[in-house]
């Protein structure tokens, strides 16, 4: 049976991401990361993480975070990952008794980190869970369940514990804004994958220089013709240099030509760098890094999937497609606006615009299992086809977190 591991990641104050929240999903029939056994989820959890993917091609050098409740915090199965790497949340409906109590501190004294999760800020909760406060590094607030109104009022109560705030389930620009002006130290939500659109923002002199040659290898891909382009922008030509001697190509030769460089990929490769390369430097902006990262999830999800479906001639424009689908968010346009730029194929603008058409349902599946807490919609979808199936789809879900890590090194 294969296991996806999804992440959902975790923000400071300047929109860097410092760790993952990891979520188990099954491809058995229509589970929908709702479980009977919440024990058995996270076993398989910590079972992937250990035999299956790996840790570090899931989190790469930050932390991860799972969840776990009563019964698994008494099992020694989380004793087998690395304290210096990974965290437990505790859930919200957890049996909080004096042997549990006496387990959490012992646990905490060893040096393993513990959050609270889901926490509504009500008086039950208070009542219920103050015991664990002292061995409690983060609670998570959630803010859909208290309400902005009474935010401030609730991190009040919890101030008097000194214990660190994550707000959790973010999902506007108004909750995100609230949420800055409070004593939140950490943030997680879907507003994050795709934070607001500003119009207006002027496109930097590199990145144009990258939308032109997207646009002239759609209208010629001769060798020569790319060569020449290239040849006008040095710094493409650089990071182009640098991505082939990444070790992601097995070429022997020594690089001694652009025009060498242009053949040993070819066109429809160098247009799918490019179409990652349109992100710049996105540790330099606030959540860039996790949308450059997203992208790059979509881009190979996409990438497979039509691979999957014996669809080999739509694999460059899957991965391009997907690629592109955060660059609106990323360099603060709307999508319209981009594609007045990049003269792209009818089939990926359609794509981009209205999630329609063979690489519009890829990329709605993509998207789907990019936000890795909301999969109902995507199995429905994919009673209906019959290209891929549910393991097919984790199998790639898998290989483009494994593409997002060892791209970051």
């Amino acid at each position: 049976m294969h296991t996806y591991i999804g992440r959902q990641p975790i923000f400071n104050r300047n929109g860097e991401c410092l760790a993952y929240e990891l979520l188990y999903r099954s491809c058995e029939g229509n589970n929908y990361a709702t479980f009977n056994d919440n024990a058995k989820a996270t076993a398989r959890v910590i079972v992937s993480l250990i035999h299956t993917i790996g840790f570090p091609s899931v989190i790469g050098t930050k932390k991860g975070y799972i969840n776990l409740d009563e019964s698994m915090l008494f099992s020694d199965a989380l004793l087998l990952l690395p304290k210096e790497n990974f965290g437990f949340e505790i859930l919200e409906y957890t049996h909080i008794t004096e042997p549990l109590i006496a387990r959490i501190a012992e646990l905490h004294a060893q040096g393993y980190t513990f959050s609270l999760d889901d926490f509504d800020c009500t008086e039950a909760m208070f009542e219920t869970y103050a015991p664990i406060f002292p061995y409690i590094d983060i609670i998570k607030v959630d803010i859909q369940a208290s309400g902005l109104c009474n935010l401030k009022d609730s991190l009040v109560k919890l101030s008097s514990y000194n214990i660190n705030l994550l707000a959790e389930k973010i999902e506007t620009q108004e909750e995100f804004t609230a949420c800055l002006d409070l004593d939140f130290l950490f943030f997680q939500g879907y507003f994050f994958e795709k934070p607001i659109i500003l119009s207006g923002k002027k496109i930097e002199p590199n990145t144009i220089n990258a939308i032109n040659l997207i646009n002239c290898i759609q209208e010629n891909n001769d060798p020569n013709f790319i060569s020449q382009k290239f040849a006008t922008c040095p710094d493409l030509v650089y990071n182009l240099l640098r991505h082939v001697n990444s070790g992601a190509y097995p070429f022997k030769q020594k690089i001694t030509s652009i025009k060498q460089m242009v053949t040993l990929l070819g066109p429809q490769k160098i247009l799918s760098w490019l179409g990652l390369f349109l992100y710049g430097a996105p540790h330099m902006r606030p959540f860039g890094g996790e949308i450059f990262n997203n992208a790059k999830f979509r881009a190979k999800v996409m990438e497979e999937l039509a691979l999957i479906c014996h669809k080999p001639e739509f694999a460059n424009k899957a991965f391009l497609t997907g690629s592109l689908s955060l660059i609106d968010a990323y360099l603060n346009i709307p999508m319209l606006e981009f594609l007045n730029y990049a003269h792209l194929d009818d089939e990926i603008k359609t794509a981009l615009l209205f999630q329609e058409g063979f690489l519009g349902e890829l990329l709605s599946i993509a998207t789907e299992m990019n936000h890795v807490m909301n999969t109902e919609k995507t199995l429905k979808y994919l009673e209906k086809k019959r290209c891929f199936n549910m393991e097919d789809l984790y199998e790639a879900c898998h290989k483009a977190l494994v593409f997002i890590e060892e791209t970051s090194k």
